[in-house]
């Protein structure tokens, strides 16, 4: 028998697959087995969905095996037009050991950050960026980390390219989809935009053709009607007959202008160019039976657009309806500006609306609160129909 002493063993500290050699180098296990430990890492891994292509538990996995602070994989490019993809992991033990980081060392001791590229098919598609503390210093936490372990990292990161890649792929996808999906969010809501005021300017060239146009036409009727009873009386000589065809063919040229303009979606000309009150002549001009009374500060002053052309259709709309309800009745249109705002009425002297019957008006009043306003309708048998609204400015 030997009489020398058997040396004590070297005390050795196992971590998972990492074996750790007090004398400060990477010990066979670590490099051996880290590499395929990434990749056993990787395969568990759910293969879509939510968390598809997210590598922190890779991350995390090399960081409790090489004993780092931090491990990141860096997905380059897989953002494209953003930056690029990063998944940090922290050691377990870490987390374990207490709630709060250990506190970062001081500027003797730095962190040393080694970026390991990652690489597939010859082209670089990401980086290993590993943070370790020196050995040495207090705030390491749990047993000693190998004193090199870049050999490992160096071996990990040539295995993680596929997995990388695949991670990118994936990423990629999951943005091209969102992409789609707000493309197809954005055409579909310009599509229902385009339909809305499609929609708007139908019922608005309707509301200004029932309220404008209608107006000359009832008129013109009523004139050729005038004309045509002449004829049947005999009570037309030449010369009336002349002056009231010549009549005719005036309201007719005044109807298809109007007609033309307010299907262009132009305001009539006098009240675009002089205002509401030279409109409102020039609208009623072929309107023996109303009568116009518009105060002076209502003949000097413009007001807004919107607001002129909803008075003038509105008085339109209302002395229409008077003069199909109530034919041969005066009717009066009185314009005022009040300290309220811009005050109409639009009176007749006909039968009045029969109180059971449902006099709403709802063109009329859908175009004034499109201003804020509201008509206020006064009828009664025998008595006739007051309209008024105050516009506020």
């Amino acid at each position: 028998m030997d009489p020398r002493p058997t040396p004590a063993p070297a005390s050795r500290h196992t971590d998972g697959m990492a074996d750790i050699d007090p004398t400060g180098t990477v010990s066979g296990a670590l490099a051996d087995e880290l590499a395929p430990g990434v990749l056993r890492a990787a395969a568990a891994l759910p293969s879509g969905g939510a968390r598809g292509g997210d590598l922190t538990p890779v991350a995390g996995w090399i960081g409790e095996r090489v004993g780092a602070r931090r491990v990141v994989l860096r997905l380059a490019g897989a953002g494209e037009d953003t930056a690029p993809v990063e998944f940090a992991g922290t050691p377990p033990q870490q987390l374990r050991r207490g709630a709060a980081a250990p506190e970062r060392p001081d500027t003797a001791c730095d962190d040393e950050v080694s970026t390991f590229p990652i690489h597939h098919h010859g082209t670089e598609v990401g980086a290993l960026i590993v943070t370790l503390t020196p050995p040495a210093h207090p705030a390491v936490v749990g047993p000693a980390r190998p004193a090199d372990p870049r050999p490992a990292l160096v071996d990990a990161a040539r295995v993680l390219g596929v997995v990388v890649a695949g991670a990118a792929a994936q990423h990629r996808a999951r943005r091209a989809r969102r992409r789609d999906q707000d493309a197809l969010a954005r055409i579909a809501d310009t599509r229902q935009r385009a339909a809305s005021m499609m929609e708007s300017e139908r019922h608005a060239l309707e509301r200004d053709l029932h309220d404008g146009v209608q107006l000359h036409l009832v008129s013109l009727q009523l004139a050729a009607a005038v004309v045509e009873h002449r004829l049947d009386t005999a009570t037309a000589d030449e010369h009336t007959l002349t002056d009231a065809l010549a009549d005719l063919g005036s309201r007719l040229d005044r109807t298809h202008r109007l007609l033309i303009d307010t299907a262009a979606g132009i305001i009539p000309g006098p009240l675009r160019a002089a205002g509401l009150a030279a409109g409102l002549t020039d609208g009623f001009s072929d309107a023996a039976d109303v009568t116009l009374d518009i105060s002076p500060a209502v003949r000097t002053r413009r007001y807004p657009p919107i607001i002129e052309s909803t008075v003038y259709f509105t008085c339109l709309e209302a002395v229409n309806n008077a003069l199909k309800h109530a034919p041969g009745a005066p009717v009066t249109v009185t314009v005022r500006d009040t300290y309220q705002g811009l005050w109409f009425e639009v009176a007749d002297t006909g039968p009045g609306l029969d109180p059971t019957s449902k006099h709403g008006l709802p063109r009329l009043r859908a175009r004034l609160a499109a201003i804020g306003a509201a008509p206020q309708v006064t009828s009664a048998p025998s008595q006739g129909t007051r309209i008024t609204a105050i516009i506020p400015i």
